[in-house]
């Protein structure tokens, strides 16, 4: 090694250990976070992108899962020799979340897909069935989209055969292409504020090929409302932040189109009969 190449070192390490010991070190600011105790050893730890939730790989083949208030949320078995733990996926960007776990010694290595449920704000929102129901369909929904209008059926079968069981939640999520889905949902909020939502959201599925601003304020006759109130409320500022809200709602939830429906907050990823009426089961069961 040339003397040239060792002073050049030597600087740059000089350097290294200025920026190591300077006073920069001081202005640091730090918080402690949760701390957790889990029973077993923890052998290693992953945060999902989000920072949401906190995955920990304890000894005897188990991943706990941990909330951002250290709160246990699930226990996932793995194979007793894996000992490493990452975290990819970003659910709310509709990249769904996995761990891959990793045997040091064995040099295996497993990737586990995630699902989880969501928390869906369903304050206000009109709903069928009974309010302490204990499965909640959400269901996120435009009254210019055709599949949305070949929902309804599916909805009353479940009702019908989980009369006591299901509570469904209709949730706004207009699409921007969809010229009068916007004020078809204000027009039905305004019905709702006069207890004729689900009358005015029955109507204008029905005439959906006809949704026009004419035809919504046909409809609001046809129902007998009060024409003076349903027009104030239509231009109301807690209406349309009522439907923003619905809509900022579905986003956070990853909605991206409609219909979009949540069983306790599970994504229904095929809308049929067969498939509703089990994740309903499976969430009486749990």
């Amino acid at each position: 090694m040339s003397f040239r190449t060792i002073a050049s070192l030597t600087a740059i390490i000089a350097c290294a250990l200025l920026l190591l010991g300077g006073p920069a070190l001081a202005g640091v600011s730090w918080q402690a976070g949760v701390a957790i105790t889990p029973e077993e050893k923890p052998l290693d730890v992953a945060y999902s992108l989000d920072g949401s939730r906190i995955y920990i790989l304890v000894e005897g083949g188990k991943v706990l899962i941990y909330d951002e208030q250290g709160e246990l949320t699930g226990t996932i078995p793995v194979d007793p020799e894996m000992d490493r733990i990452s975290a990819v996926g970003l659910q709310r960007a509709g990249i769904p979340e996995k761990i891959v776990v990793t045997g040091s010694a064995s040099g295996v290595v497993q990737e586990l897909s995630l699902r989880f449920a969501l928390q869906i704000n369903t304050e206000g929102a009109p709903f069928l069935g009974r309010a302490d129901a204990p499965v909640e369909i959400v269901e996120f929904s435009d009254f210019q989209c055709p599949h949305c209008a070949r929902v309804k059926p599916l909805i009353e079968q479940i009702m019908l055969q989980f009369p006591d069981q299901v509570k469904v939640v209709f949730k706004h999520f207009p699409l921007s292409f969809h010229e009068y889905a916007k004020p078809a949902a204000l027009a039905t909020m305004a019905a709702q504020n006069q207890g004729k939502f689900w009358e005015f959201h029955d109507k204008l599925f029905a005439a959906q090929s006809e949704i026009s601003p004419q035809r919504i304020r046909a409809i609001a006759r046809e129902l007998e409302l009060d024409m003076e109130r349903f027009n104030r409320d239509l231009q109301s500022r807690e209406l349309h932040s009522r439907l923003e809200q619905d809509i900022q709602d579905g986003q956070q939830a990853g909605v991206r189109g409609t219909p979009t429906i949540f069983v306790n907050g599970m994504l229904l990823e095929q809308r049929s009969p067969e498939n509703l009426r089990q994740m309903v089961e499976e969430a009486l069961a749990r």
